[in-house]
């Protein structure tokens, strides 16, 4: 009736009687002016928490931990709308007798899904770990929701008494009222060691050049090295500790610059520059901790002599001409010699430029006074032994090349990075794997990577490997599935590798096309160094507003190495008929079930078949492979279970499902308890030893 009467009552009555019509139609016709509900749920770390079931009630977030190590839960915000607002707070957590973990350990970040200009290798899921809450989180295309995560970060100190720690994060939005959310986290006696004694191998590779053009830094530049640190504070902290000096300009790792600059003087001799190459070294001292390896990256493929240069057919296929034409360029630069760095005293400007080969007869003079210079600064950090020669890839440097590196490096040995491995059955020292003259003491390799899912049949360790060997995976394997990042380095120290290596730390894609998408890697620069399927194309840390963050995959990363370290303590016992005597046939039994327990729930992540898997048990494992499904195939397949063909469209498809599956299943597993149970064990096996 009110309506009635202002649309009858005259002219402005008729005008704002039509104002509240079309508001009311308004508020009809288009919901979406109405604040969408904003809603916290659940998910499971391990799980990309946009395929995550968001029904049920909210629970507390909860963590299975122990002494010196870092665990991580989390929460999703969701809105149908965009997300604005978003704050998430969390105090101390209080455990037993009034035990604390303070403030400070306790970490709350906010996980974020890559932009959509990442074409190849993306990672999936709410990946990018921000220290900062983004000012806006929009929704998605098709309908899908906003969404970001809210991660919780627990560093348990080395000296918290064991229990249940409890707390509450406070997470409150624009339409969402502050809603608190219970954070229990379960601590273990055990103490994990100190990350730079993990028996785990991880090579992490750090990125100077990525970090300069994302942010669009100078080299060197204060603001660089305070990201370069950065870096290499995440990446110490899941036990790596390689540090590639680059020996030679234009590397396959992107580096533009080469950390040693050679000066000319004026009677045509050099001198040298090491000040770049101190400070890298001494800032992944001072954030990675004492290095196990320091590569002194001195030959790249473009290097490889041919007698003379190579043809494009006419009649090959794109690709065939394609790198016919690379192998043209490579040729065009390996005879103007060797790519480095060359500083003008005067103007403190950096150019590249080309020296003689090693084999040229005054190139041993200048080199040799550069080892000695890296040799007696190494040494003066206590150095000397971590370093290595670098790279060995499919393509093994000349012999002459190699004669003369030994030479005046003082025999060092080399590490690889290549397709079948070199190393397999030989120690690290005296193999004279090139050319008769030097050692290969480190390599990360692709082929014949040996895998053992069947432990009640056949237990391997690949930790206790007289060999220096590491899997390397290949096509952004590391950029994949959050719980296949953090099996990863189990898989392997239960197979026939010592870890995983190779893998990309700030390596993102930082080269951008006309339309502003990132297309290639710092090192997409250097076509003559590409070796192809070889390149790092995996990335563990992210750009952040700021400089680099963490990842959803890091973190699980960093959480599998500290599982395998426990392991690796559970394994140290039994493989040590002394040591089981002293904690007795009980423990030690529970102590081997339950560690072959965890190995089944692996593999049961990779291959849901249970009968299949029973078989496997029965039969043995027979597949020295590329990744696990390819193991798992290639031993069924000998066994007479009819499987497509491992390249076909049906066989992609079905391990899809199964991974889908498998992920689903391991979420839903209870894998938290096992990690529980794996710490108390842990710390019962060594209080029995102290004894």
């Amino acid at each position: 009736m009110i309506l009635d009467r202002i649309v009858t009552g005259g002219v402005l009555g008729r005008r704002m009687g039509l104002a509240v019509v079309a508001a009311l139609a308004a508020m009809v016709l288009a919901p979406s002016a109405v604040r969408a509900e904003v809603r916290v749920r659940n998910y499971d770390v391990l799980v990309n928490a946009e395929r995550a079931d968001g029904g049920g009630e909210l629970g507390p977030i909860a963590i299975a931990g122990t002494r010196n190590g870092t665990f991580s839960g989390a929460v999703a915000v969701e809105s149908a709308a965009a997300i604005k607002g978003l704050k998430a707070t969390m105090g101390p957590l209080a455990g037993p007798g009034g035990a604390r973990i303070p403030a400070e350990n306790v970490r709350v970040r906010y996980a974020v899904a890559w932009d959509g200009s990442f074409r190849q290798y993306r990672p999936s899921g709410l990946d990018i770990l921000l220290e900062s809450s983004p000012a806006e989180v929009k929704p998605g295309d098709r309908g899908k929701a906003a969404l970001v995560g809210v991660w919780v970060t627990v560093a348990v100190p080395a000296e918290a008494a064991p229990g249940t720690y409890r707390g509450q994060l406070a997470v409150e939005a624009e339409g969402l009222p502050s809603r608190k959310v219970p954070v229990e986290v379960t601590v273990a006696e055990w103490v994990i060691p100190d990350a730079q004694q993990w028996r785990t191998w991880v090579e992490m590779i750090q990125s100077p050049d990525t970090l300069a053009l994302e942010y669009d830094v100078p080299l060197w530049s204060e603001r660089h090295w305070a990201m370069i640190a950065r870096s290499m504070d995440l990446i110490g902290q899941t036990g790596s500790r390689v540090v590639y000096i680059p020996l030679i300009s234009r590397t396959n790792q992107g580096n533009e610059e080469s950390m040693v600059r050679w000066i000319r003087q004026a009677d045509g001799s050099w001198k040298h520059d090491f000040s770049v190459m101190e400070k890298y070294l001494d800032t992944a001292i001072k954030h990675m901790g004492k290095p196990k390896m320091v590569v002194l990256y001195a030959w790249d493929i473009y290097l490889a002599t041919k007698d003379e240069r190579p043809t494009v057919d006419p009649k090959a296929h794109s690709y065939a001409q394609e790198q016919q034409r690379l192998a043209q360029k490579r040729w065009d630069l390996q005879t103007k010699g060797m790519a480095v760095s060359m500083l003008d005293e005067k103007t403190g400007k950096v150019t590249t430029d080309y020296l003689p080969h090693y084999r040229a007869e005054e190139s041993r003079e200048p080199w040799q006074r550069v080892f000695q210079g890296l040799r007696e600064r190494l040494k003066a950090r206590g150095l000397e032994e971590a370093m290595v020669l670098g790279m060995v890839n499919d393509s093994v440097p000349p012999k002459e090349d190699v004669a003369f590196l030994n030479d005046i490096s003082g025999g060092l040995p080399w590490i690889a990075h290549l397709h079948p491995p070199r190393t397999r059955g030989r120690k690290p020292v005296g193999n004279k794997l090139l050319h008769g003259i030097a050692d290969v003491c480190y390599e990360a390799h692709v082929y014949s990577i040996r895998y053992e899912a069947t432990p009640g049949k056949n237990r391997v360790y690949g930790w206790q490997l007289p060999e220096h060997r590491a899997f390397f995976g290949r096509h952004g394997i590391p950029n994949g599935a959050a719980l296949r990042v953090r099996l990863l380095p189990e898989v392997n120290i239960t197979g026939g590798q010592r870890g995983v290596g190779r893998i990309g730390a700030d390596y993102w894609y930082v080269i951008k096309n006309s339309r502003g998408e990132r297309v290639g890697a710092s090192y997409a620069r250097y076509p003559e160094n590409m070796w192809r399927n070889l390149n790092i194309d995996s990335w563990l840390l992210a750009p952040g507003p700021d400089g680099p963050v963490a990842t959803a995959r890091y973190e699980n990363l960093r959480e599998g190495v500290q599982e395998c370290e426990a392991r690796i303590a559970l394994e140290m016992v039994l493989t040590n008929p002394e040591a089981v005597k002293q904690v007795g046939d009980d423990l030690a039994a529970r102590a081997q079930a339950l560690l072959d327990d965890r190995q089944r729930s692996i593999w049961r992540s990779v291959w849901t078949n249970e009968e299949q898997l029973k078989l496997l048990d029965t039969l043995g494992m027979d597949g020295n492979a590329r990744n696990e499904h390819e193991a798992i195939w290639q031993t069924l397949t000998k066994k007479g279970v009819k499987l497509p063909d491992f390249w076909d469209g049906e066989a992609r498809r079905m391990r899809d499902e199964e991974y889908r599956k498998g992920e689903q299943w391991f979420a839903a597993s209870g894998w938290q308890k096992r990690n529980a149970d794996l710490f108390r064990l842990a710390a019962e096996v060594q209080g029995r030893l102290k004894k």
